[in-house]
């Protein structure tokens, strides 16, 4: 079905019903790695996920081994989001629910104080309903702990290069609530346009992108104006690079826009 960095993903069917679930059968170990590293990331990606009981998320049920390899399985959506949107069949309304039930997953995810650190198109699906699901928590951590009442700020670079947030090639250390925002942003302007904005947001390397930050290019101004009137506010202050000025979760679903979408 598909194959990333993580592992690949395979389908099954139970004999009992004929219910199909998708198989993400791990990556090798690497030869840096020693095996309580290795286990650890595959473990930590399963508690993750196993935690985790919301529509708008995929359910991981169980995880196997057999001999030096681990498989988890999960429920199975047949629905790539990212060929959906590419088809360019999605009308306007359609992108809006979806990038809303996406909002509601993350909101959740946040509520449970995780991060996902790799959202995009690619890891979202659509169930045979409709629902959209979250998936692949590969680069996913705990940035807050029930008995905690700050979040912890996130290292090192995760995610796909389109998708990250500009901090994380310049800060040590940020804050992963802000950079999956970014990344929620950036998906919509994807599913809007059909295309990237940018390569990665680094103005030395990335020309749309250094036009995106140089006011006096209109390169922020001529993107907006590709997006629905009524949406270019709150993806204004959704696509903040500075961090620091960038809106929340809560400010998004305060947002008039927002709080219109209809849920289909």
């Amino acid at each position: 079905v598909g194959k990333g960095a993580g592992g690949s993903v395979r389908l099954i069917r139970r004999h009992t019903d004929n219910k199909t679930f998708a198989v993400k059968q791990f990556r090798k170990r690497l030869p840096a790695e020693n095996e309580k590293e290795y286990v650890k990331k595959v473990t930590a990606e399963f508690c993750i996920g196993s935690t985790l009981h919301h529509p708008n998320v995929i359910e991981t049920l169980d995880i196997i081994q057999e001999g030096s390899t681990f498989y988890e399985i999960m429920e199975f959506a047949p629905n790539d989001l990212f060929n959906v949107v590419m088809s360019g069949k999605m009308t306007t309304e359609e992108i809006g629910c979806c990038w809303r039930q996406l909002l509601d997953g993350f909101a959740y995810l946040q509520s449970m104080g995780i991060a996902h650190r790799d959202l995009k198109l690619d890891n979202m699906v659509l169930d045979d309903r409709g629902i959209v699901k979250l998936i692949d928590f590969g680069c996913a951590v705990v940035i807050k702990y029930p008995h905690e009442k700050e979040s912890r700020m996130s290292k090192g670079i995760c995610g796909s290069d389109p998708y990250i947030a500009p901090e994380q090639y310049i800060q040590t250390e940020y804050d992963a609530r802000l950079t999956d925002l970014w990344s929620i942003g950036i998906i919509f302007v994807c599913m809007t346009i059909r295309r990237f904005p940018w390569r990665l947001p680094r103005p030395s390397q990335d020309q749309s992108y250094k036009n995106f930050i140089t006011p006096s290019t209109q390169g922020a101004a001529r993107l907006f104006k590709m997006l629905p009137k009524e949406s270019r506010s709150i993806i204004q202050r959704i696509l903040e690079p500075n961090p620091r000025e960038r809106c929340t979760l809560e400010q998004v679903m305060e947002d008039p826009w927002v709080k219109s979408l209809a849920m289909c």
